[in-house]
């Protein structure tokens, strides 16, 4: 009634997607320090990096989602202090946030609970964070494993930053086959008929794509948009050209 309806949370299930949460889970439950999750733009990390926060909040564990693009040090401090419920002393230093959140951690920590840190557009952040993940490895070793950070990236330039990640979880382009149940699953959860989209079209979105998630994601939703403002609309992949044309999407 009032503005815009919450978008309810959508989840692809398939095999490439499957086996990177399942390593990024593995490194929550068995108390790494560190991991990185790789994979090219558009392949779906941020996404993933949800997933994986969804799951660990399931099985108990608490869980800090933080973007650091444009983020310095002390920014990342602070978004790390508001996802812990941390409030400060007014105008702390550096080194009290970090106290602030290591008091936190441990804590949590004495009361057996995991805590796991993700961390979203890491080579974006407006300085380098490498510190502030060294000293979160550090509250890991006093904590015997309560604390693990999980961050996604395109690529990992740091060899210290390589060495440190428990395991390699790399983002692989979507096989034509995952790609497909991949626009037909986000097709129905946007409540296109099937019968509105033709199987060329399928093919169409596919090839184009090149097994990238969020032009997957970008077609879907320039198909559903169409298919609501003209509901006997049949797409086939001449009507798609023309629609990727007319959008900019392509």
């Amino acid at each position: 009634m009032f503005g815009q309806a919450i978008e309810k949370p959508w989840f692809f299930s398939c095999s490439v997607h499957n086996e990177a949460v399942s390593r990024l889970l593995f490194v929550a439950e068995q108390g790494e320090p560190f991991v990185f999750l790789q994979g090219e733009h558009g392949f779906g990390k941020s996404t993933l990096l949800k997933q994986v926060q969804a799951e660990c909040s399931r099985y108990g564990h608490s869980t800090v989602l933080v973007n650091l693009a444009a983020l310095d040090q002390t920014a990342l401090l602070w978004h790390l202090c508001g996802g812990l419920s941390i409030v400060p002393h007014a105008e702390p230093s550096q080194s009290q946030l970090m106290t602030a959140i290591r008091d936190e951690l441990v804590g949590r920590s004495l009361c057996n609970h995991q805590t796991v840190i993700l961390l979203d557009d890491f080579t974006r952040a407006d300085e380098d964070v490498a510190p502030i993940i060294d000293f979160l490895s550090g509250i890991n070793q006093q904590t015997d494993g309560a604390v693990s950070v999980i961050a996604a990236a395109e690529s990992v330039t740091s060899p210290e930053l390589q060495r440190l990640s428990a395991l390699k979880v790399h983002l692989r382009r979507l096989p034509n086959a995952d790609a497909v149940a991949f626009i037909q699953e986000f097709l129905n959860f946007l409540s296109v008929p099937q019968p509105s989209v033709t199987s060329d079209a399928v093919a169409a979105i596919v090839e184009h794509a090149e097994g990238s998630a969020a032009h997957l994601i970008r077609v879907c939703r320039m198909v559903g948009v169409a298919v609501d403002a003209t509901p006997d609309l049949i797409i086939d992949a001449d009507v798609l050209s023309m629609l990727t044309e007319e959008t900019l999407v392509g």
